[in-house]
């Protein structure tokens, strides 16, 4: 009797066990703040300002006249899941086929803060990536300000 209940305390160990480590872990990464730095784009710096809070995302306009990425700024929700950060813009710009201003000239190419990039969080600094070639877009913030 002793060795039945043995080997049912063992397979309910077991199972159990298997059971916790299949559970998906979530990422414990929090980007809340306020972070300001570049956006480059086909070799192009602009200047790229995002507040996250919570689950919501909201880009600012920033840098002044000069090289900023505007009117092409977005607002929605995001989730980082292990080394990506998706985006879920849930206000657009008004602007059909976004114009971004670089140098008071403007510039036609789609810029818009929407959908999976690959992420680098390292202390105060993220770094995310979408695209290849010319369509690459690169986000290096630094976290100006964090949320109370």
């Amino acid at each position: 009797m002793m060795k039945i209940a043995k080997t049912l305390f063992f397979l309910l160990t077991l199972t159990s066990l298997s059971i916790f480590s299949s559970c998906e872990k979530q990422d414990t990464v929090s980007a809340d703040g306020y972070y300001s730095g570049s956006l480059v784009y086909q070799g192009q710096p602009l200047f790229a300002a995002i507040s996250f809070h919570g689950n919501n995302y909201e880009e600012v306009a920033s840098g002044g006249a000069l090289n900023q990425k505007f009117p092409c700024i977005t607002k929605g929700t995001y989730k980082i899941k292990h080394n990506t950060i998706s985006f879920f813009p849930t206000v657009m710009p008004v602007v059909p086929n976004c114009t971004c201003v670089i140098m008071f000239a403007e510039v036609k190419f789609d810029c818009l803060l929407s959908g999976d990039y690959t992420l680098i969080q390292s202390g105060n600094n993220i770094k995310f990536q979408s695209g290849t070639g010319n369509d690459l877009q690169v986000y290096n913030l630094t976290l100006i300000e964090p949320n109370p």
